[in-house]
């Protein structure tokens, strides 16, 4: 656990540093253009230039990634929920994070028929679960703490924090493309297109994450089946639209992943073999 807890947490720092490099050096070449289109180079503001350049692209870097964890949280959705409106998933939780030492998430409940639960780390250190309303009322005791655990893995691990920042950094212009607003949409014309993103983002999320999650929230409760059971009941019901740049957050992915994740029964059966 501590080798993928510092693999994922280069891979974080790595996204937010390319990513802030990125729209500096974009912004430093679009200064130079124009300098040498309005032949207005000189020496003398080469210092300046360049201040001023780290500034705005600084700025930018930190704008970007705030719209990114609002338009992330919207396209989740839910509210806010409390012990006493769920009292049954506090406890269950409140008893994995402290066998797993991980503090425990903030937790918002989706009014939605659908079966699934999405974890974010979009603020290190701040942690979302995101639990639709069908999953409480559909799951088993045995079913619903099988798929906390596995997604309570993720965070120790610090595979959701690479994978919020890998949504909201390369996946950027998936999440602008679904709810963004004009200035959005502006802002982000130096990105890249959306099927280049798309293909970088199934490049940074490594394929053996949900393997490994799956595995090592298995080595929390010492029970296969209750995980299977999961997947097989909801795998089916999980309804997470593929295009959406933020379904590779999601616990139960879509058979339609465009993100390399493997199949339901794939992680079905890695699970069987333990």
């Amino acid at each position: 656990m501590n080798d993928f807890k510092k693999t994922y947490d280069a891979r974080a720092r790595r996204l937010l540093i390319n990513f802030w490099l990125y729209n500096v050096g974009v912004l430093a070449l679009i200064t130079l253009i124009v300098s040498l289109i309005s032949n207005s180079w000189s020496a003398k503001f080469l210092v300046p230039s360049l201040i001023l350049v780290l500034l705005i692209g600084t700025l930018l870097t930190k704008f970007l990634l705030i719209r990114a964890n609002k338009l992330i949280m919207a396209e989740i959705g839910g509210v806010q929920s409390s012990e006493q409106s769920a009292p049954r998933l506090f406890n269950l939780l409140r008893s994995i994070c402290m066998s797993t030492g991980v503090a425990l998430p903030a937790v918002r409940v989706i009014d939605s028929e659908t079966n699934n639960l999405a974890v974010t780390e979009l603020n290190k250190g701040i942690v979302n679960f995101s639990v639709t309303q069908g999953l409480l009322e559909n799951s088993s005791l045995i079913e619903l703490e099988a798929l906390l655990a596995a997604s309570i893995a993720r965070v120790s691990s610090n595979e959701a924090r690479h994978s919020s920042l890998a949504v909201m950094t390369t996946g950027l212009p998936l999440l602008v493309k679904q709810n963004g607003t004009t200035i959005d949409k502006i802002l982000t014309l130096h990105c890249l297109p959306l099927s280049a993103a798309q293909r970088r983002l199934r490049k940074e999320l490594n394929n053996d994450r949900d393997f490994n999650a799956d595995s090592a929230g298995v080595g929390v409760t010492r029970y296969p089946p209750g995980l299977i059971s999961a997947f097989e009941k909801f795998g089916p019901t999980s309804n997470i639209d593929s295009s959406f740049g933020s379904s590779p957050l999601w616990a139960i992915n879509a058979d339609s992943d465009e993100y390399g994740r493997p199949e339901i029964e794939d992680r079905v059966a890695a699970l069987r073999e333990m």
